[in-house]
């Protein structure tokens, strides 16, 4: 049984924002049922705070299959990739999970969450569990003027979430 190591979440945002720079971080989420999906995300903002617990917003277009999933359950779990899970990254961000189980395709291991119902990766060196508080459906004017060229329907979702903890499994 692996048992959650609490981390200080401000220490791991100079890596959640590398990774971020870099090829993305893993973000997972889950349905009213028991399915789950995990896809890469390239883009975040991080700032304090909500109840006392810092802010992270992210940003999921309607084309994608987990935004099915955060509207269901408005929670997620931002997984933190280490150099050795790029591959998995890539994966995660090319293949929809509509037609395959990304964590079995990708080989990695979901664990159960201590705070939220989206599971954390195993593999991963940090895992950020995060309740959104609030989302903002388009028509809006938090895209960039080149995301708002686009139809309505294709518009990025933002979503903003506390963060409620920081562990680590490995």
């Amino acid at each position: 049984m692996h048992q959650p190591t609490p981390l200080d979440f401000w220490d791991q945002v100079p890596q959640l924002l590398a990774r971020m720079r870099s090829y993305g971080v893993l973000c997972t989420v889950v349905d009213g049922d028991t399915n789950s999906n995990i896809l890469t995300l390239g883009w975040c903002l991080v700032g304090p705070t909500y109840n006392g617990n810092p802010i992270v917003v992210v940003a999921i277009t309607p084309l994608r299959y987990s935004w099915e999933f955060i509207e269901a359950v408005p929670e997620f779990v931002l997984g933190i990739p280490n150099d050795a899970l790029t591959d998995a990254v890539d994966l995660c961000g090319t293949c929809s999970g509509r037609h395959n189980d990304k964590f079995i395709a990708a080989q990695l291991t979901p664990i159960a969450s201590e705070h939220v119902r989206a599971p954390s990766i195993l593999e991963c060196p940090a895992n950020i569990e995060c309740r959104v508080y609030e989302s903002v459906h388009p028509p809006h004017y938090l895209l960039t003027p080149r995301h708002r060229e686009q139809p309505i329907r294709e518009q990025h979702t933002i979503y903003f979430a506390e963060v409620l903890g920081t562990y680590s499994y490995i």
